[in-house]
């Protein structure tokens, strides 16, 4: 277990250095402030879209392509089978949307409230 360990976090470690000389004109501060966020808004990312963002415009969209948005039985299709739908795909996308965020945030504004906190209008 513990060669395993070490084995990621060297990979990580190389994987993370590779991109820093691309970063070297605005400093390192931007990339750790990125590579920092990126641990935090992943996995944020991945509980908000999956619990109510993607299930909610799933359920939507659905009762809005079966004909009435405002409809109480395409409302009920809709979230039956949106919201499941919108569970599952919310996870890929919340951690795309987290990754995404952390490194437009977080290097545009380093270690900043606006870098830890993933929202809807990243979009």
């Amino acid at each position: 277990m513990k060669k395993i360990v070490v084995s990621i976090s060297t990979v990580a470690a190389v994987i993370a250095g590779s991109f820093l000389p691309a970063l070297a004109d605005d400093g390192p501060v931007g990339a750790l402030g990125a590579g920092v966020a990126t641990i935090v808004d992943a996995p944020e990312g991945m509980v908000i879209d999956s619990l109510y963002g993607c299930p909610m415009k799933a359920s939507k969209g659905l009762a809005e392509a079966f004909g009435d948005e405002n409809g109480w039985k395409q409302q009920i299709v809709g979230t039956m089978i949106g919201v499941p739908v919108g569970f599952v795909f919310g996870i890929p996308y919340g951690f795309c949307h987290g990754v995404h965020h952390a490194w437009n945030q977080g290097y545009e504004k380093p270690f900043s409230v606006s870098s830890f906190v993933v929202t809807d209008s990243d979009n």
